[in-house]
């Protein structure tokens, strides 16, 4: 018989199982109300579709078109004239009236003579015929001659008794002094086409001064023979304030350009023109081969439209050589003109050095690199007390863009600008005044590559013309 302890252990089992039991029993009933709720829920609370309608207001304007419109056409480079010299012949003939009257004719003596004296009394006894050779005048014996009046002289070989030296003889006694013609006409001009032909023509480059902004033409046997005619343009860019001299930033240096001019015209034969300054939105942009563009310690403003037009400019053979005159390339301008580069080529805006073998450095006067510059001078700026103190760093070396092999855009961080301009007027406390004749000698360099770089404008030009006198 079980204690009393065992019998509260099977009762305290027995009512664990029950107690399980109705709990899960408990659990199923509180999740099928709980099921039942939410379905309820669901399907009370669910609400139809409802359609949704749209309005279009639909309104309509009127095109307005801008007070001033930009329009970009192609350059017009040609004008439909001729320069070859031909020569125009008159077809007309105007006949001679020759008149014949009658002369009288003295009859002469025959007298008799000895034989040393018979040919010097024979031809004195002759009668000089007329220009036809003695056809229509006859010798000793005749009664009456048709000849012109006032008579003549019988030229040449005679086929009556006519001239001075008796039968056949004539003025020349039987020599024939006449010169010996080649029946067949010989081009003794050198052959050749284009620009040797329009060399043969005796045309020169000045006589395309009305049509082009340049033309250069260089010996291909010395270098520095160079001739024909440029026009030079300044870029002229906006900037937000004065430089410290007073000028405007596009010319800081208003001594430079007139010192490079006035240097080439005496060292070559290239006539060099100061055709002054043009903006990027300007018509006349498209014709012009080269631009040159300075700058001092303002930075560059510019628009998109004009940064387009300039990488499109650049594109179509234009040569754009920028000098950075405070020689520093932390300063606004050097930084800003880069900005306004990049923004008009895009990725083709790669800034390479020029390399000191590149044909810049030796198609006129020959450069083992870039000549010194305003860094190399280290001149101490800052003594007007208005220009920033500039940190001196010197740069041996020239950047550039090119595009499709072509050298654009010539960038310097030299102060080549100021060299030309204000060196000969440095004060003697400065050390001054400064030697600029190499400098100089290097922007001859810059004119004549950028005038007869393959691609260029003036290439182009070039190009044209050889096409319109070209031999057939």
């Amino acid at each position: 018989m079980p204690n009393k302890s065992e019998q509260g252990f099977r009762k305290r089992g027995q009512w664990r199982k029950q107690y399980q039991r109705y709990f899960g029993i408990a659990f199923l009933i509180a999740a099928f109300f709980h099921l039942i709720i939410t379905s309820v829920y669901h399907v009370v609370t669910e609400r139809k579709p409802t359609e949704v309608t749209t309005s279009v207001e639909r309104k309509e304007y009127d095109l307005v078109q801008p007070p001033v419109k930009f329009e970009l056409r192609a350059p017009r480079l040609a004008k439909s004239f001729s320069v070859t010299k031909v020569p125009s012949y008159s077809q007309s003939f105007t006949p001679r009236e020759i008149k014949f009257e009658q002369t009288q004719v003295t009859r002469v003596t025959q007298t008799p003579v000895t034989a040393s004296g018979a040919r010097s009394s024979e031809r004195a006894n002759k009668v000089e015929g007329s220009i036809f050779y003695g056809a229509m005048t006859s010798g000793s014996g005749a009664e009456a001659s048709w000849g012109i009046p006032g008579g003549a002289v019988a030229f040449g070989r005679s086929l009556g008794t006519g001239g001075r030296l008796g039968w056949g003889e004539g003025q020349t006694a039987g020599v024939d002094f006449s010169p010996d013609l080649n029946e067949e006409v010989v081009n003794v001009r050198t052959g050749g086409t284009g620009i040797q032909s329009m060399r043969n023509e005796l045309i020169s480059a000045e006589n395309f001064a009305d049509r082009f902004e340049g033309f250069v033409e260089v010996n291909t046997i010395n270098k520095k023979k160079v001739r024909g005619f440029i026009n030079f343009y300044q870029l002229q860019w906006r900037a937000t304030k004065p430089e410290p001299n007073g000028e405007e930033g596009w010319n800081a240096f208003p001594k430079a350009l007139y010192a490079l001019q006035r240097y080439a015209q005496d060292s070559t034969e290239v006539r060099v023109t100061l055709a002054g300054n043009i903006r990027l939105d300007d018509r006349r942009l498209w014709d012009i081969p080269v631009l040159f563009m300075m700058g001092y310690t303002a930075p560059v403003q510019y628009t998109q439209q004009e940064s387009k037009n300039l990488g499109k400019w650049l594109r179509q053979g234009g040569f754009l050589f920028v000098d950075d005159g405070y020689a520093a390339m932390y300063a606004a301008f050097n930084k800003s003109a880069r900005a306004l580069l990049k923004d008009a080529l895009g990725y083709d805006a790669e800034f390479e050095r020029i390399q000191n073998t590149h044909w810049l450095y030796h198609c006129w006067e020959d450069f083992g690199g870039p000549p010194s510059g305003l860094d190399d001078a280290n001149l101490p700026l800052e003594q007007d007390g208005r220009t920033p103190k500039r940190i001196p760093e010197r740069y041996p070396y020239l950047e550039g863009i090119f595009l499709n092999g072509r050298l654009a855009v010539l960038f310097s961080s030299k102060g080549y600008t100021f060299a030309w301009g204000q060196w000969p007027f440095v004060s003697p406390s400065q050390g001054g005044p400064l030697d600029n004749a190499r400098q100089l000698h290097f922007g001859i360099n810059i004119i004549v590559y950028a005038s007869t770089a393959k691609g260029s404008i003036i290439d182009q030009n070039k190009a044209r013309v050889a096409s319109e006198y070209q031999r057939k």
